[in-house]
């Protein structure tokens, strides 16, 4: 009959191998979020009128982008009164912890660079490219940044306590040591912790993304916010990584509670022998 030890330190190593795979996975993929835009709402303003200040040029497919017009009047200091036409350009985008990507075709992004006359680059890495004290991005953005930042830093402490989690457990295992299955368990409990902090700020982002409709769209649209029309059409989604991240938290958790058991095993075990 297999000893109650072993299995609780095979469930321990388990779930500690599994905790660490599936936060890995979550981590290298930019499947966390995706923001498409509601074509029937947008083709509520394809035919411009007098009565309305937007109107829409529609997206031809998933993989190429939307022209919002905005026409708003100008009175200058004589009295004299002007239209000032702002464009937004509206396309698909994905995310994950590190980067944002656009899902614009290479045709599609080509023409995008013609018409805004800026550099139009598929994926926009925040921990190498944003610099909040040098950037002159409107607050929503730069909070957007922050916290992109933010649970990216989260997220490698986690990763850092999970390889060394690894290592302290195989030594644990191996030489029995009593200290070494604390380390471990310890270490698996902080990268639990630290992957909820992750989270919980990737979750605030969004809220704000979903209900307050911050965007990071860098140099493409006129004004810096979206326009109510827009907004009204912009969905954001939650991706497949994000749940298995949470998994991920679940099984670092069980293993630390089963690391810490093992330890008062080994303890035990200890004591009696000295006895």
């Amino acid at each position: 009959m297999t000893s109650p030890l072993i299995l609780v330190v095979c469930g321990a190593v388990l779930a500690g191998v599994l905790g660490s795979l599936f936060i890995t996975i979550s981590l290298s993929v930019d499947s966390w979020e995706t923001i498409t835009y509601d074509q029937d709402s947008l083709s509520t303003y394809l035919n411009a009128n007098a009565s309305s200040e937007y109107s829409c040029t529609l997206a031809t497919s998933d993989t190429d982008f939307s022209v919002m017009e905005q026409t708003q009047k100008v009175i200058s200091s004589n009295g004299t009164q002007t239209s000032q036409v702002y464009k937004f350009y509206l396309f698909n985008t994905y995310s994950g912890v590190w980067r944002m990507c656009d899902a614009l075709s290479d045709e599609s992004r080509q023409r995008l660079r013609t018409l805004t006359q800026n550099d139009v680059n598929r994926c926009f890495t925040f921990v190498t490219q944003y610099d909040e004290e040098t950037s002159e991005l409107p607050d929503m953005m730069k909070s957007i940044g922050r916290m992109q930042n933010s649970a990216a830093s989260c997220f490698i402490v986690s990763v850092i306590d999970l390889v060394a989690a690894a290592a302290v457990g195989t030594f644990a295992i191996i030489q029995k040591q009593v200290s070494a299955c604390m380390v471990t368990g310890v270490l698996y409990c902080m990268a639990g912790l630290f992957s909820i902090f992750g989270l919980t700020i990737f979750h605030t982002k969004m809220y704000y993304e979903m209900y307050q409709c911050y965007n990071f769209e860098i140099d493409l649209n006129d004004l810096s916010e979206l326009p109510d029309p827009a907004c009204a059409a912009r969905i954001v989604s939650i991706g497949w990584a994000i749940p298995l991240s949470w998994v991920g938290v679940i099984m670092s958790l069980t293993a630390f509670g089963l690391w810490i058991f093992v330890t008062r095993a080994f303890r035990l075990i200890k004591s009696k022998t000295l006895i």
